[in-house]
C-alpha cells in the first residue's frame, strides 16, 4: 500500500460510467484491497510513514545512554534525518509534513548532540543552523503558543546547548506528590511527558531553595510514577508505545547524570550527581527504555509514529475502522469479519489499570497492552455491534463504556471527571459515545444518555460547528453530532440545523472538506466523514457531491490517500491514519449508494433539503 505525496485526481477505467456504476466499482476496489491485505488472525497491518521526533527522540536516547552498538543506531538515525529534511529548513512530523516546531527542535538536538562518523562531513552542521533559521524566521520558540510545548522546545533546544533554559517556564514537578485520585485529575496521561520535562530542566538546575526542595521531594515519587506507567502498560519498556515519548523519558534519566551508561563505568550525563551510582529505579527504567528502541528501529534507520507495545507492530484502531466500513458494505456475517471481531475481542484488556483508575473491560490502540481510553473503545464497539449482541465482549464493553461517563454526563478519553483539557471532555467522544449506546439498545429515556445529549448540545459553537479533541478541525465533531441526532429522529432540531449549515458552509468548491478553513486542501478522511452525515440526514445532493470527490481520488489500487487529520499533540503535530481513511472513505461510498435513489432529484431546488423520513438512524 503506496503513500503517495499528493492528493491529485486518478483517472479510472470506470470514468465513463454513471454514478451508481462509479460507486459500486468503488466499493468493490476498496473491499477488495482491505480483504486482500487481512491478515490470518482478522487484523490489519496499519502502514505508517517514519516520525521525525520518534526517530530523533530515540537517536537522543540511545547516543545519551546506549552502548556503542546503541551508538550506531543513533548515528543510522541521524543519518535519516539529514535525508528527509524539508527543503525550507525545518522537518515535519512525519516525513513528507508541512516543517513544524516539536519536529524541527527534536532533529537540531539530535543532530548537534549524536556524532557523526565522518567528523569532517558538515551535512549536520548545515542542517542544525537551517533548523535554527527556520524557527527564527516562524518566530522562534517563544511563538509558540502552547506552554508544555514551548517548555519541550526549549529544554529539548538547551539540551543540546542551542538555546538557553534560563527563561523556561518551571514545570512544577510537585504535582506527583498529590494523592492519586488527585494526581489523575491534573496530569491525566501527560504523566509521562510532565515528568520528562521536570527532569529535563532540572539537569540546568532549580530556580530558588524551594524549587530545589520541591525537586528533592519529588524525584524519587516521580521516578516511581514512571515505572508505574511502564509496568501497567505491559511492562515491555516503552511509555505509550511511542519512541518518541520512550526516548524523552530516557533521554531525561540519563541527561540528569545518574544513570551510568552501560559498559562505560561513568556517569552518562554532565548534571550534579556525575560519577555516582546508578539509582536502581533510574536504571531499570532507562535499560527497558533502551531495549524497547533497539527492539522497534526499522530497517532505514527510523522509528515509527506510535509504534505499539509489541517488536511487531500491533494496532486496534484503524482495523477497527476498516472492519466496521466492511460491515457496512455487506460483509457483517462474512468470515473473515468474524474473524475480525474475535481478535478484537481478544485484545479487550482484562486486568485494570489503576493510573487512571479504569477497570477491565476497555481497549486501547496497541492490542492488549497499552493506555485503556475511549476513543479506541468506541472505534471497536462499533464493530462488535455488528455481530453477536450477546457476545460477552460486546456486553463487558457496553458496561466499561457506561462506567465511564464523567459525572458531567460527557466522556473524556483517559481519566473521568479530568481537568486536563488534552483529555476532555470531548464533544466528539461523547457523541459516539451516545451513538453507540443507542445503537445497542439504550433507550434515549435512559437517564444517562439524557444526561449525555444535554452536556452535548450546549457545546455547540455559535457557528453551529462542534470541536473534537483529537481530530482537526470542525468536520469530525460536527459530524459525529449530526450522526447521533439523526439516529435519535432529531435531525430537524435547531441544533441539527445550525450544526448542518456550518457543514454545508466548510465544504470547498471542489466538493471535498478539510478543517472548515477554505485555505486548507480537501481530505478523504475529513470529505468522507461529511458524507457520512449528510447522507444521514437526507442531503442527497451533499453527500452526492463529496463522493464524487472521493471518487477521482481514489487511487487505481482501490485506496486513498490519508489526510494529516489526527492529532498527537493539539494544534502542533497532526498525523495520518491509512486504515482510518479507507474504512470512512468506504463508509461513506456505501451509504451515498444506499441513498441513490436521491441523488438526482427532479427538483434542483430540493437538492439540500431532508427528505421525508431522514433522520431514522437506518442510514450511517
Amino acid at each position: 500500500m503506496s503513500l503517495p505525496l499528493n492528493q491529485q485526481p486518478h483517472d479510472h477505467p470506470h470514468d465513463g460510467l454513471d454514478r451508481p456504476a462509479r460507486l459500486e466499482g468503488a466499493v468493490v476496489a476498496s473491499t477488495g484491497l482491505l480483504l486482500a491485505t487481512q491478515l490470518p488472525t482478522g487484523a490489519w497491518t496499519n502502514p505508517r510513514p517514519a516520525a521525525v521526533s520518534g526517530t530523533a527522540g530515540a537517536a537522543l536516547a540511545l547516543h545519551l545512554a546506549g552502548t556503542g552498538a546503541d551508538r550506531a543506531l543513533a548515528e543510522g538515525g541521524c543519518a535519516w534525518l539529514l535525508r528527509v529534511r524539508n527543503p525550507d529548513g525545518g522537518w515535519g512530523t512525519l516525513e513528507g509534513f508541512p516543517s513544524d516546531a516539536v519536529a524541527t527542535c527534536m532533529a537540531a538536538a539530535a543532530l548537534t548532540l549524536v556524532p557523526r562518523p565522518d567528523p569532517g562531513d558538515g551535512a549536520a552542521r548545515e542542517a542544525v543552523s537551517g533548523a535554527l533559521a527556520w524557527l527564527g524566521a516562524a518566530g522562534g520558540v517563544e511563538a509558540v503558543s502552547d506552554r508544555t510545548v514551548r517548555q519541550l522546545c526549549s529544554l529539548v533546544l538547551a539540551l543540546a546547548g542551542l538555546g538557553a533554559a534560563d527563561g523556561v517556564s518551571r514545570v512544577p514537578v510537585e504535582l506527583v506528590l498529590l494523592p492519586a485520585a488527585l494526581r489523575r485529575k491534573v496530569l491525566s496521561y501527560l504523566s509521562p511527558p510532565f515528568v520528562a520535562l521536570a527532569l529535563l530542566q532540572s539537569r540546568f538546575g532549580a530556580p530558588g531553595p524551594l524549587a530545589r526542595g520541591a525537586l528533592a521531594v519529588a524525584r524519587p515519587a516521580a521516578v516511581w510514577l514512571l515505572g508505574a506507567v511502564q509496568y501497567q502498560e505491559g511492562d515491555v519498556g516503552s511509555f505509550g508505545g511511542d519512541p518518541w515519548l520512550t526516548g524523552l523519558v530516557v533521554t531525561a534519566l540519563a541527561s540528569t547524570g545518574s544513570v551510568a551508561s552501560p559498559g562505560s563505568g561513568t556517569s552518562s550525563g554532565s548534571g550534579t550527581s556525575s560519577g555516582s551510582v546508578a539509582e536502581p529505579d533510574d536504571a531499570r527504567l532507562v535499560a527497558a527504555g533502551l531495549d524497547y528502541l533497539r527492539a522497534t528501529v526499522q530497517p532505514d534507520g527510523s522509528w515509527c509514529m506510535i509504534h505499539g507495545m509489541e517488536t511487531a507492530r500491533v494496532e486496534v484502531t484503524g482495523p477497527a475502522f476498516a472492519a466496521a466500513a466492511l460491515g457496512t458494505a455487506g460483509f457483517a456475517d462474512d468470515p473473515r469479519l468474524v474473524r475480525t471481531r474475535t481478535w478484537l475481542a481478544d485484545c479487550q484488556q482484562t486486568a485494570p489499570f489503576p493510573l487512571y483508575d479504569c477497570p477491565p473491560g476497555g481497549w486501547t490502540w496497541s492490542g492488549p497492552k497499552g493506555w485503556p481510553n475511549v476513543l479506541d473503545s468506541l472505534a471497536v464497539l462499533e464493530v462488535l455491534l455488528q455481530g453477536d449482541r450477546d457476545a460477552p465482549a460486546l456486553r463487558r464493553g457496553l458496561d466499561w463504556l457506561l462506567a465511564r461517563q464523567d459525572r458531567r454526563g460527557s466522556w473524556s478519553t483517559f481519566v473521568r471527571n479530568t481537568l486536563v483539557p488534552l483529555d476532555g471532555p470531548c464533544p466528539y467522544i461523547t457523541a459516539k459515545a451516545l451513538l453507540v449506546l443507542h445503537e445497542a439498545g439504550v433507550p434515549a429515556s435512559d437517564p444517562r444518555l439524557v444526561r449525555g445529549l444535554r452536556w452535548l448540545l450546549r457545546r455547540q459553537d455559535r457557528d453551529g460547528g462542534f470541536r473534537a479533541l483529537w481530530h482537526r478541525g470542525v468536520v469530525p465533531a460536527t459530524v459525529a453530532v449530526l450522526r447521533l441526532l439523526a439516529a435519535l429522529g432529531r435531525s430537524r432540531s435547531p441544533v441539527a440545523r445550525r450544526a448542518l449549515d456550518r457543514l454545508r458552509a466548510a465544504q470547498l468548491p471542489d466538493g471535498s472538506w478539510s478543517t472548515g478553513d477554505r485555505g486548507e486542501p480537501g481530505t478523504v478522511d475529513e470529505t468522507a466523514r461529511a458524507v457520512l452525515a449528510l447522507a444521514a440526514c437526507g442531503d442527497g445532493a451533499g453527500a452526492a457531491r463529496g463522493a464524487d470527490w472521493l471518487l477521482e481520488h481514489q487511487r487505481p489500487d482501490g485506496s486513498w490517500e490519508p489526510g494529516r487529520t489526527c492529532v498527537y499533540i493539539r494544534d502542533h503535530v497532526h498525523y495520518s491514519d491509512f486504515l482510518m481513511a479507507q474504512g470512512l472513505a468506504l463508509s461513506a461510498l456505501s451509504a451515498v449508494s444506499a441513498l441513490s435513489a436521491l441523488l438526482a432529484p427532479a427538483d434542483p431546488s430540493e437538492a439540500s433539503a431532508p427528505v421525508a423520513g431522514a433522520g431514522t438512524g437506518d442510514a450511517r
